[in-house]
């Protein structure tokens, strides 16, 4: 799949959202994969000593950029709610 700038940048912005529930991000990769026409996209985030990982599936990259942003929100949510509590 060919690298597109805007898609970076989107995703780069997507990100972001996500930075506010971490205190510190380690690592955070992206990566595209099209399969019969499908964009697969996987995302692996490291930080505040966890990991998390979601995968998306869409014809769409901007589509499959935001459902990784919400899988991805959906988990660090969680996490970041159970460690307030403690």
């Amino acid at each position: 799949m060919d690298r597109s700038i805007p898609a970076e940048e989107y995703s780069d912005e997507k990100i972001d959202r996500v930075s506010k529930f971490l205190h510190k991000i380690i690592s955070c990769d992206i990566s595209f994969e099209t399969i019969h026409g499908e964009i697969h996209a996987n995302m692996n985030l490291h930080g505040d000593g966890s990991f998390f990982n979601a995968h998306n599936m869409n014809k769409d990259i901007y589509a499959c950029i935001d459902g990784l942003e919400d899988k991805i929100q959906a988990q660090v949510s969680k996490h970041h709610d159970k460690m307030s509590k403690h």
